[in-house]
């Protein structure tokens, strides 16, 4: 697994955010849990809080879920019908984005998609699904292809601007070994710049 800490995320040659990574404990893996507060349902679950006042958008969400991996070719959803949680926010060259990847299971539903810049998709958040992947890989016991087995636990929290612009995105994964029955923590942020 690479050892970068820090990786600056650019578009057309002007930092845009950064992704920071550490390993962190359980306790703190639990705490950021503890304040998420979702029950899952189905390997998924979310909170959100809303910007006080009439018509107030969205301020914060959480998600939780228990990540399994795809199958090689699995088909995707298509996302063009599914609604976001922060519709008000529609830049040039929107994606719609996951908060819980739909490549470790995370559902194709409203309450887990986001209006995002491609750019910040395709790079900053695809990045860190990249680097979740590796660790998923190195606790998966040989030959181990079941798409149903859990292989981490994870917890996001994003913010937003009053306009429903996403400010920043903290990645909390709790990854098992299958390999050795023993878990690892780690803490991946997105700061937009």
């Amino acid at each position: 697994m690479p050892a970068w800490t820090r990786r600056d995320i650019k578009e057309n040659g002007t930092t845009i955010g950064r992704i920071h990574y550490a390993q962190i404990d359980q306790p703190r893996y639990r705490a950021f849990k503890a304040k998420a507060d979702i029950d899952r349902v189905n390997r998924f679950g979310q909170r959100k809080s809303k910007y006080p006042g009439v018509g107030g958008g969205v301020k914060k969400v959480y998600v939780s879920a228990k990540l399994r991996t795809r199958p090689a070719g699995a088909a995707r959803d298509n996302l063009a019908g599914i609604g976001v949680v922060n519709p008000h926010y529609v830049p040039a060259n929107v994606h719609k984005a996951h908060l819980a990847s739909d490549r470790f299971g995370g559902p194709s539903i409203k309450r887990n998609l986001v209006n995002e810049k491609s750019r910040i998709n395709l790079s900053a958040h695809k990045t860190i699904e990249n680097r979740i992947a590796r660790m998923i890989k190195a606790g998966t016991v040989p030959g181990d292809t079941n798409p149903n087995r859990n292989r981490a636990g994870l917890i996001v929290k994003e913010t937003y601007s009053p306009g429903g612009q996403p400010t920043g995105r903290t990645y909390m994964v709790s990854v098992k070994d299958h390999n050795t029955n023993t878990r690892s923590y780690h803490k991946l942020t997105f700061t937009r710049l």
